[in-house]
């Protein structure tokens, strides 16, 4: 997607309909200082009077076909992936939702400090969103960078109800010719409802569920990376491996790619042929520039990063899905040079960065937290795989596969500082997601200098691995806290955070 394309923004009839908040807290905390989100109202069905929204999300059934078979998806404005929302720091996040399924739904605007009631967890935050039925956001944007929404309704978020939401920096401290925003998906030709079925043995296996055996795509250090879904196919902005999305630049151009992990169960790990890479942002949030030849991004995770053509050509952009042996891929070319996607394998040599080295993301300022008393979390990430259920602390909260899960929240209090140590007894990779907040992302053991931690939302956690992170508790609510593979958080993985009135 060329940021050179028109932002998304419909006037149209505004559909009535009723959507009343469950948490009613309305603070909200951005990176840097503590600040506040104030909206002056909960969640309403339509706009103030006078007031137009800057765009409108319909959401809708359709068939589409993207991999080459009639599937049906659930889609935002008729497109798959969802339209770009692009704004500017200090402008007004106003965006109506209407609901035109036969089903509920909701949208979670990812990485975004809102109100707690406009957070988009069906509920929690609020009620879901019914068939017929609209509700209109608005809230001051006070972040910027790199973020994107989908549905936590159910498994929508995996039949396409997802998209880009760009916030464009008040004063950018990067310079650069054009940007492109690269939004990366994964694809079942069959109902997502039912592979954890599969997956516990009670319907036949379908390919999808049958791991392959064989030419899978590793972690970088040849470690193995374990799949619960082995898709047919992935997407590159909507687009296949045989039918490629393509971006026309010039010799010398600069571009910043804003890459965004949209799918529901996969890593990839990202190269454009023959150009070094130079990551620039993590999560919507700056780091200190760090230069590699691929970069490895987990699910829900975003990484904004520099490339430099150095000549003429046509240069295929991989995107390769670890543990599988099928790749999304794009191409960049130049004018004079005809777009062709190259049909070799892509070549990983080089230094891998992103969440392949989280060692090497530095933020560009100090991040530590005031001096005083930790409130600590000590969270093992486990699992029945027989069962496939997915749990924290042994516990499972109540989701469409786990129905009869029982979760306490984490309760915490306005001003705490709170650790959250999370130990992985599990063989797969977990990208875990804290709503609400941005944390610092810390390594273990702790004799290392943490004054320029990175901020982020998501975290990876690999088998056996032991992440910490910490955040400041000033954005009160309840907060989801959650494995963003799908399918497991629709098995259990999952906690809430819970503010003490």
């Amino acid at each position: 997607m060329d940021s050179k394309g028109p932002r998304i923004s419909r006037r149209g009839v505004i559909v009535a309909g009723a959507a009343l908040p469950l948490a009613l807290s309305h603070a909200g905390r951005a990176l840097g200082d503590s600040q506040r989100v104030e909206s002056e109202a909960g969640p309403q069905s339509e706009p103030p009077a006078q007031t137009k929204p800057s765009a409108v999300l319909s959401i809708t059934d359709e068939t589409m076909a993207p991999l080459g078979v009639d599937t049906p998806v659930t889609v935002v404005n008729g497109q798959l992936p969802g339209p770009e929302l692009r704004f500017r720091e200090g402008e007004r996040f106003q965006v109506l939702v209407e609901n035109r399924l036969s089903e509920p739904t909701t949208v979670h605007w990812h990485g975004m400090i809102v109100p707690n009631y406009m957070d988009g967890v069906p509920e929690l935050t609020q009620y879901p969103i019914g068939p017929g039925q609209s509700v209109y956001y608005e809230y001051p944007l006070l972040q910027s960078g790199t973020y994107w929404y989908h549905s936590h309704y159910g498994l929508q978020e995996q039949t396409g109800l997802s998209g880009p939401l760009i916030i464009e920096a008040r004063n950018e401290p990067h310079s650069y010719d054009r940007e492109a925003v690269v939004f990366l998906s994964d694809w079942l030709n069959q109902s997502p409802y039912k592979m954890i079925p599969q997956f516990r043995g009670e319907i036949p296996e379908t390919a999808a569920a049958k791991p392959p055996t064989s030419g899978a795509y590793p972690f970088p250090g040849e470690k193995p990376f374990n799949i619960d879904v082995n898709y047919p196919g992935y997407l590159l902005n909507g687009k296949s491996e045989k039918d490629p999305w393509t971006l026309e630049a010039r010799k010398g151009e600069r571009i910043r790619f804003r890459l965004i992990n949209g799918s529901t169960a996969t890593f990839f790990r990202v190269a454009l042929e023959g150009h070094e890479l130079e990551l620039i942002a993590a999560d919507g949030q700056p780091v200190e520039p760090v230069r590699g030849q691929n970069i490895v991004i987990g699910t829900a995770e975003r990484y904004d990063f520099l490339v430099t053509l150095k000549e003429s050509g046509s240069f295929t952009l991989h995107a390769a899905a670890l543990g599988s042996t099928r790749q999304a891929v794009g191409v960049v070319h130049t004018r004079d040079v005809p777009a062709r996607a190259s049909r070799k394998s892509p070549d990983f040599n080089g230094r891998a960065i992103g969440s392949a080295d989280y060692a090497s993301l530095r933020s560009p300022y100090p991040t530590t937290l005031p001096k005083g008393s930790v409130k600590t979390f000590d969270i093992e990430l486990g699992g029945v795989m027989d069962k496939y259920l997915w749990s924290l602390n042994g516990q499972y909260y109540p989701e469409l596969f786990s129905p009869d899960g029982k979760a306490e929240p984490l309760w915490i209090e306005y001003g705490d500082r709170v650790r959250v140590r999370m130990t992985n007894s599990t063989m797969m990779y977990h990208p875990m997601h804290l709503h609400g907040h941005f944390f610092r992302l810390l390594r273990r053991p702790g004799d290392w200098d943490d004054t320029m931690a990175p901020m982020k939302d998501t975290a990876i956690v690999g088998p056996g691995e032991k992440v910490d992170f910490e955040f400041t508790a000033d954005n009160p609510g309840h907060w989801f806290f959650h494995c963003h593979n799908l399918y497991h958080l629709a098995s259990g993985m999952a906690r809430e955070f819970r503010y003490r009135a």
